[in-house]
């Protein structure tokens, strides 16, 4: 959880700052371009009126005028009539190529110079850099004397070419206050930066999700993993206690086969020969289980016949089933009852259901079997008894190895079960009943 944290809080200053970033850059690009658009149209209109207005060309290139004698000469004056009537300017100022302010709107500004006017240099290069303004009084010195309302507006310095267009004479400056612009641009603004949050919350939102998804599959993984380790323990001893189980089971069977031998009564008779069936039985199963430990299951080709097995293992609870009165009720399905699996194997999962079964069931009740078709080219096994049930934690703990609520309980049982049927390629699933007890499905691959 501690690395799930952090990665989360990761992800979300890496979108953070990259939604930040690329809406500033959007806005920025957005609003440049809008506002480069009208700066471009006010410098082409105001070169194409100089370049009509031959006469003014002499006001940018005669030395005996002066700028208030300018402002005053009628043969003169009327490029700057057109600069004064742009729409939505409120101040103009005309520079000339030395940086004298040669006309302005604010008659007290004609005549000046300002020092370091770093936007009037790049005009005079050729340069149109358009930018809004928010009014701080007293932060440049050709700000001085704004009308008080002028809180934002949009400069830009348009240099001016002589009538051959090689040579920037001046420059004018424009402070415009285009309403209907500024609105659209903050505007386009605003919805640039709901735009870039919404995708980058989408986006956070998409990677919470597919974050958390992995983090559950790693940690049903994680807990698939312990188990594997907790059951690949239980195997080895598994394997240790078959292999171990042997030697004994031979000198039972010797003892048992001796005893028939003799002259004994019938009825002992038929009892030492169960003994004799039991310990071949069991070591059958001890040497299919050696063999399948050694075996890869892709390789394995042996077969069950489910319909055998069910009785068998009917026949090896009976004494259990009639001690405790539970009927049993077999339902035989007309298909195909072979499947792909050792009949030792299929015989062990049963055994652990039905013993289960049968264990729920302690003052009597039905314990119902039946096995039919079921798609994917399987065969289902299904078992129910008519216990009490289950509770919500025993469900959880079903599966994981070495939990029981048994006194007597390994819990293994079910836990090698699942395993057994999925090596197959099988399931072993388990619920509650509607009415009351368990059902149980095994369902394993049917042999071609």
């Amino acid at each position: 959880m501690k690395m799930l944290a952090i990665f989360m809080v990761t992800s979300f200053l890496a979108i953070f700052t990259t939604t930040v970033v690329l809406s500033q850059y959007l806005a920025n690009y957005m609003t440049t371009n809008m506002m480069m658009r009208d700066a471009v149209v006010s410098m082409e209109f105001l070169n194409s009126i100089f370049r009509v207005e031959e006469e003014d060309l002499r006001s940018f290139t005669m030395e005996p005028l002066s700028g208030t004698e300018l402002a005053d000469d009628p043969e003169t004056g009327e490029f700057f009539i057109h600069v004064s009537r742009l729409p939505d300017v409120f101040r103009a100022n005309v520079y000339a190529a030395n940086g004298e302010i040669l006309w302005s709107s604010d008659p007290e500004l004609i005549g000046q110079t300002f020092e370091d006017n770093d936007e009037l240099e790049t005009a005079l290069r050729g340069e149109l850099h358009p930018e809004i303004v928010v009014v701080d009084r007293g932060e440049k010195d050709e700000h001085v004397g704004l009308p008080e309302d002028a809180k934002e507006f949009i400069e830009f310095y348009i240099p001016i070419w002589d009538d051959t267009a090689e040579t920037i004479i001046g420059a004018v400056e424009v402070y415009k206050t285009p309403e209907s612009l500024l609105a659209t641009i903050h505007r386009v603004v605003t919805l640039a930066w709901l735009g870039a949050l919404l995708s980058g919350a989408v986006l956070f939102a998409a990677l919470l999700s597919v974050v958390y998804y992995a983090a559950r599959i790693l940690k049903r993984q994680e807990q698939r993993l312990i188990e594997t380790e907790r059951l690949a323990v239980v195997g080895e001893m598994a394997s240790a206690v078959a292999h171990g189980l042997r030697n004994p089971l031979a000198a039972i069977r010797s003892c048992a086969e001796l005893a028939a031998d003799d002259d004994i009564p019938t009825e002992t008779r038929n009892t030492v020969v169960e003994i004799t069936d039991q310990v071949d039985r069991l070591e059958a199963w001890i040497r299919s289980f050696l063999t399948r430990t050694r075996e890869a299951p892709e390789l394995a080709s042996d077969t069950a016949h489910v319909d055998m097995i069910i009785q068998d293992c009917i026949r090896g609870f009976s004494a259990q089933l009639a001690k405790r009165g539970i009927r049993v009720e077999v339902q035989q399905s007309s298909g195909s009852s072979v499947v792909a699996a050792a009949s030792s194997e299929v015989e062990q999962v049963l055994n652990t259901i039905l013993s289960n079964a049968i264990e729920a069931m302690k003052s009597g009740g039905l314990l119902t079997i039946r096995w039919h078709s079921a798609p994917g080219g399987r065969i289902a096994i299904e078992v129910e008894d008519t216990g009490p049930g289950l509770s919500p934690d025993q469900m959880d703990q079903l599966f994981v190895p070495f939990q029981t609520s048994k006194s007597s309980g390994l819990g293994v049982g079910l836990a090698l079960g699942r395993r057994i049927a999925e090596r197959l390629g099988g399931t072993l699933d388990l619920k509650n009943r509607a009415e009351s007890g368990v059902a149980v499905t095994l369902t394993l691959p049917a042999k071609a």
